[in-house]
Protein backbone atom coordinates (compact mmCIF):
# COMPACT_ATOMS: atom_id res chain seq x y z
CA UNK A 1 0.00 0.00 0.00
CA UNK A 2 1.35 3.09 -0.69
CA UNK A 3 2.56 5.39 2.23
CA UNK A 4 -0.29 8.15 1.21
CA UNK A 5 -3.03 5.71 1.60
CA UNK A 6 -1.01 4.47 3.99
CA UNK A 7 -0.98 7.28 6.52
CA UNK A 8 -5.16 8.59 5.43
CA UNK A 9 -6.40 5.20 6.21
CA UNK A 10 -4.46 5.30 9.45
CA UNK A 11 -5.07 8.95 10.78
CA UNK A 12 -9.13 7.83 9.76
CA UNK A 13 -9.11 4.89 11.82
CA UNK A 14 -7.56 6.37 14.65
CA UNK A 15 -9.42 9.53 14.75
CA UNK A 16 -12.57 7.68 14.44
CA UNK A 17 -11.55 5.52 17.23
CA UNK A 18 -10.72 8.09 18.90
CA UNK A 19 -14.07 10.19 18.49
CA UNK A 20 -16.15 6.83 19.39
CA UNK A 21 -14.22 6.21 22.72
CA UNK A 22 -14.94 9.97 23.26
CA UNK A 23 -18.64 9.56 22.79
CA UNK A 24 -19.20 6.77 24.70
CA UNK A 25 -17.07 8.36 27.80
CA UNK A 26 -19.39 11.70 26.98
CA UNK A 27 -22.71 9.77 26.83
CA UNK A 28 -21.69 7.51 30.17
CA UNK A 29 -21.97 10.79 31.96
CA UNK A 30 -24.81 12.34 30.27
CA UNK A 31 -26.61 14.79 31.46
CA UNK A 32 -24.29 15.33 33.87
CA UNK A 33 -21.00 16.97 32.33
CA UNK A 34 -17.96 14.82 32.43
CA UNK A 35 -14.86 14.98 34.80
CA UNK A 36 -12.26 16.30 32.19
CA UNK A 37 -14.74 19.33 31.23
CA UNK A 38 -15.34 19.72 35.30
CA UNK A 39 -11.40 19.48 36.06
CA UNK A 40 -10.60 22.12 33.09
CA UNK A 41 -13.54 24.34 35.00
CA UNK A 42 -11.74 23.62 38.47
CA UNK A 43 -8.11 24.41 37.15
CA UNK A 44 -9.60 27.88 35.36
CA UNK A 45 -10.69 29.25 39.19
CA UNK A 46 -6.87 29.25 40.27
CA UNK A 47 -6.15 31.87 37.69
CA UNK A 48 -8.87 34.07 39.70
CA UNK A 49 -10.01 35.62 42.76
CA UNK A 50 -13.38 34.66 44.24
CA UNK A 51 -13.99 31.83 41.30
CA UNK A 52 -15.92 29.43 41.45
CA UNK A 53 -18.33 27.39 39.45
CA UNK A 54 -21.56 25.12 39.63
CA UNK A 55 -22.63 22.59 37.96
CA UNK A 56 -25.97 23.08 35.63
CA UNK A 57 -28.13 20.58 36.43
CA UNK A 58 -29.76 18.08 33.39
CA UNK A 59 -27.46 20.23 31.17
CA UNK A 60 -23.48 19.07 30.35
CA UNK A 61 -21.74 22.11 31.51
CA UNK A 62 -20.79 24.33 34.28
CA UNK A 63 -21.48 28.00 34.83
CA UNK A 64 -18.09 29.53 35.80
CA UNK A 65 -18.53 32.53 38.40
CA UNK A 66 -16.60 35.48 39.63
CA UNK A 67 -17.78 37.13 42.67
CA UNK A 68 -20.80 34.46 42.54
CA UNK A 69 -21.55 36.24 39.29
CA UNK A 70 -22.03 34.19 36.12
CA UNK A 71 -19.64 34.76 33.27
CA UNK A 72 -19.36 31.52 30.67
CA UNK A 73 -20.79 28.40 30.17
CA UNK A 74 -17.78 25.49 29.95
CA UNK A 75 -18.79 22.32 28.36
CA UNK A 76 -17.15 19.43 26.88
CA UNK A 77 -16.12 21.71 24.35
CA UNK A 78 -14.17 23.74 25.97
CA UNK A 79 -11.55 21.09 27.29
CA UNK A 80 -9.52 20.85 24.20
CA UNK A 81 -9.76 17.00 23.96
CA UNK A 82 -11.25 17.42 20.27
CA UNK A 83 -7.76 19.37 19.39
CA UNK A 84 -5.89 16.48 21.36
CA UNK A 85 -7.96 13.75 19.06
CA UNK A 86 -6.69 14.93 15.85
CA UNK A 87 -3.15 15.43 17.08
CA UNK A 88 -2.91 11.82 17.95
CA UNK A 89 -4.46 10.49 15.09
CA UNK A 90 -1.84 12.69 13.42
CA UNK A 91 1.20 11.09 15.70
CA UNK A 92 -0.30 7.52 15.37
CA UNK A 93 -0.56 8.22 12.07
CA UNK A 94 2.89 9.88 11.05
CA UNK A 95 4.70 6.22 12.16
CA UNK A 96 7.81 7.20 14.23
CA UNK A 97 10.41 5.70 16.61
CA UNK A 98 8.52 4.58 19.56
CA UNK A 99 11.00 5.97 22.66
CA UNK A 100 10.02 9.41 20.64
CA UNK A 101 6.45 8.91 21.10
CA UNK A 102 7.03 8.20 25.05
CA UNK A 103 7.82 12.13 25.27
CA UNK A 104 5.99 13.76 22.58
CA UNK A 105 2.78 12.74 23.47
CA UNK A 106 2.74 13.80 26.84
CA UNK A 107 4.50 16.87 26.22
CA UNK A 108 1.99 17.71 23.18
CA UNK A 109 -1.04 16.94 25.25
CA UNK A 110 0.38 19.07 27.93
CA UNK A 111 1.12 22.00 25.38
CA UNK A 112 -2.24 22.14 24.04
CA UNK A 113 -4.00 21.81 28.17
CA UNK A 114 -1.85 24.64 28.92
CA UNK A 115 -2.61 26.45 25.46
CA UNK A 116 -6.38 25.87 26.14
CA UNK A 117 -6.20 26.86 29.76
CA UNK A 118 -4.65 30.13 28.50
CA UNK A 119 -7.73 30.65 25.76
CA UNK A 120 -10.17 30.00 28.66
CA UNK A 121 -8.24 32.83 30.73
CA UNK A 122 -8.82 35.23 27.74
CA UNK A 123 -11.87 34.25 27.06
CA UNK A 124 -13.25 35.00 30.32
CA UNK A 125 -11.13 38.58 30.39
CA UNK A 126 -12.88 39.18 26.89
CA UNK A 127 -16.35 38.32 28.36
CA UNK A 128 -15.92 41.09 31.47
CA UNK A 129 -14.51 43.58 29.46
CA UNK A 130 -15.44 43.22 25.92
CA UNK A 131 -18.34 41.43 25.71
CA UNK A 132 -19.39 42.32 22.32
CA UNK A 133 -15.99 40.55 21.07
CA UNK A 134 -16.60 37.16 22.76
CA UNK A 135 -18.06 35.63 19.94
CA UNK A 136 -15.59 36.04 17.42
CA UNK A 137 -12.51 35.06 19.87
CA UNK A 138 -14.85 31.86 21.78
CA UNK A 139 -15.95 30.65 17.82
CA UNK A 140 -13.29 31.89 15.43
CA UNK A 141 -9.60 32.77 16.84
CA UNK A 142 -8.77 31.04 19.56
CA UNK A 143 -9.96 28.00 18.25
CA UNK A 144 -7.80 28.87 15.40
CA UNK A 145 -4.71 29.36 18.01
CA UNK A 146 -5.20 25.95 19.60
CA UNK A 147 -5.47 23.93 15.96
CA UNK A 148 -2.17 26.01 14.46
CA UNK A 149 -0.48 25.18 17.93
CA UNK A 150 -1.38 21.32 16.99
CA UNK A 151 -0.18 22.02 13.66
CA UNK A 152 2.77 23.39 14.69
CA UNK A 153 3.33 20.23 16.65
CA UNK A 154 2.65 18.00 13.98
CA UNK A 155 5.37 19.68 11.89
CA UNK A 156 8.04 19.13 14.37
CA UNK A 157 7.02 15.75 14.32
CA UNK A 158 7.75 15.45 10.85
CA UNK A 159 10.48 17.13 10.81
CA UNK A 160 11.84 14.78 13.60
CA UNK A 161 10.65 11.65 11.97
CA UNK A 162 10.64 11.57 8.39
CA UNK A 163 13.17 10.09 7.10
CA UNK A 164 13.24 9.90 3.00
Amino acid sequence: MPNAFKFIFLFLGSYLLLQLSYTVYLDFYNPAIDPASLYTSKVLTWFFLNADFREILGEAKVQFLLDNKPVVNIKEACNGISVAMSLLAFLIAFKGKSKDYVWVVPVSLLLLFIANMLRLYALVQIKMFYPASFPFFHEYLFPGILYLIAFGIMVFWVKRTYQP
